[in-house]
């Protein structure tokens, strides 16, 4: 983020308007874009971390683990964004055109939502994937796989026609 908000900072300096809010209206668009990747980091980074085992907690506990951590970065990248525009503000006469750009804000808002959201539909693929419980993440283990798996479609088959055939042999009985 360091390195984006340097490379605003010399493209509007080669401008000759370093020291306006259009500069700081940039790096927050590069705040924003950051942010916005940090989501989609909390969210793989949970499961990743939480689903080594095969297991998964409740979701509800996993949604709060990803909104803990999430504000954790909206302060940090908070923190570093006002440190890079520290500079700027202090060389402006005026700083009321700023105040929109001070803080992540209804951004924060919307992109914690959509992280919820998306931690939903990854919890849901992962459930689905791995299963809940331990006999659930065994079967799907195995049958992920496709040595296990054609057999037991072929064995599978094998009990629906002899089921079939048994049954058609008793009506005709």
């Amino acid at each position: 983020m360091h390195e984006r908000f340097l490379q605003e900072k010399q493209r509007y300096n080669a401008r000759g308007i370093l020291y306006s809010s259009e500069t700081v209206k940039a790096m927050h668009k590069v705040l924003e874009t950051e942010f916005k990747e940090s989501v989609d980091v909390v969210v793989t980074t949970a499961l990743d971390v939480v689903g080594k085992n095969g297991l998964l907690p409740v979701e509800k506990k996993l949604q709060t683990l990803c909104l803990e951590a999430l504000s954790q970065r909206k302060n940090e990248a908070e923190g570093l964004f006002l440190g890079a525009i520290r500079p700027i503000e202090e060389g402006l006469l005026n700083t009321t055109l700023l105040k929109p750009y001070m803080s992540l804000g209804d951004f924060y808002l919307l992109q914690r939502e959509e992280m919820l959201i998306s931690l939903s539909h990854a919890y849901a693929k992962h459930k689905g994937d791995r299963g809940v419980n331990l006999a659930e993440a065994i079967k799907n283990r195995f049958l992920n796989h496709p040595i296990v798996a054609w057999p037991a479609v072929a064995i599978t088959a094998i009990i629906v026609i002899a089921s079939l055939i048994g049954a058609i042999n008793l009506l005709l009985s």
